[in-house]
């Protein structure tokens, strides 16, 4: 049950804009794009991030587009890698502050009930 609370939690307070129903949006698509690049990247610190984060985006694709052809998605090109790397740092960032302050609600809500 948690999960499903913290999954629309997420999906709710994105700030990657919406894209039309059933498809994902497309700075989801050019995040995954480049976390799955980094996640093949010689540097183990750079090759696991890029793996949670391409898991993260992959994760919002689903959610928006269930059955989305990921194969698709992997085909286009990354395009600025700085910029992009901006901004889904904060898309990640965001999503990070969010899975905290679930758990911080939480644990408090336990606490009160032992």
């Amino acid at each position: 049950m948690e999960s499903v609370l913290i999954a629309l939690l997420v999906s709710a307070t994105s700030p990657a804009a919406p894209a039309d129903a059933g498809d994902p949006a497309p700075l989801d698509l050019d995040c995954f794009r480049l976390m799955a690049d980094l996640a093949s990247d010689e540097d183990s610190r750079i090759r696991s991030m890029g793996t949670v984060g391409a898991q993260y985006f992959l994760g919002r694709i689903d959610a928006a587009a269930p059955g989305f052809d990921v194969e698709q998605a992997l085909q286009g090109p990354v395009g600025d890698r700085d910029g992009l790397l901006r901004q889904c740092g904060d898309v990640l960032r965001a999503g990070g502050r969010d899975f905290r302050a679930i758990g911080d609600s939480l644990a408090a809500t336990r606490r009160t009930q032992i």
